[in-house]
């Protein structure tokens, strides 16, 4: 019995400890997570626009890749490529745990256009894309590598000035 008491006891206070664990980032962390996202977001524009993910390897994780590509085949089953630029992103939070996995939460933006995939003529454009993301990230042989991506949110930004059509003035 008071070896069980001690079991319990030591796995208790393993649980306290690793829910304790200081996840602030340091300088070093911070500046290589926030390398691989801009390494990773720019691949990721390129895969899109090109419709060739080989451009994620060595940013991103194989099941990462597939997703990708699972995402670029749907556009395609549409008819629609999308040509994506990353305008740039803010990093809203990160978090390092155990020096080896990290999540950081973003702000991109980005300037997307739709094109028909057959003719190649654009179908539309959004020049102020804004995404709210999540990114997971593993550090592994000692770069840190995307291992998944969710959108939390999208939003389309109303433009400043209004756009009156042609005789819908006063």
């Amino acid at each position: 019995m008071a070896k069980h008491t001690i079991v319990l006891v030591l796995a208790l206070t393993m649980l306290v400890t690793v829910g304790c664990e200081n996840t602030d980032p340091t300088p070093a962390q911070r500046e290589a997570v926030e390398t691989a996202v801009r390494g990773y977001l720019f691949a990721l524009a390129e895969a899109y626009s090109t419709l060739d993910t080989s451009v994620l390897e060595g940013h991103a994780s194989p099941n990462e890749i597939l997703a990708v590509r699972k995402i670029l085949r749907q556009l395609a089953q549409t008819g629609d490529r999308i040509d994506s630029e990353l305008i740039g992103f803010e990093v809203e939070s990160m978090s390092v745990f155990r020096h080896i996995n990290g999540t950081v939460r973003l702000i991109e933006v980005w300037d997307v256009t739709r094109f028909g995939a057959l003719d190649g003529r654009e179908k539309g454009r959004n020049p102020n894309s804004l995404q709210n993301s999540l990114l997971q990230l593993r550090l592994v042989d000692g770069k840190w590598i995307v291992v998944g991506r969710s959108i939390l949110s999208r939003e389309t930004p109303v433009p400043e000035t209004p756009i009156i059509a042609p005789g819908g003035g006063d």
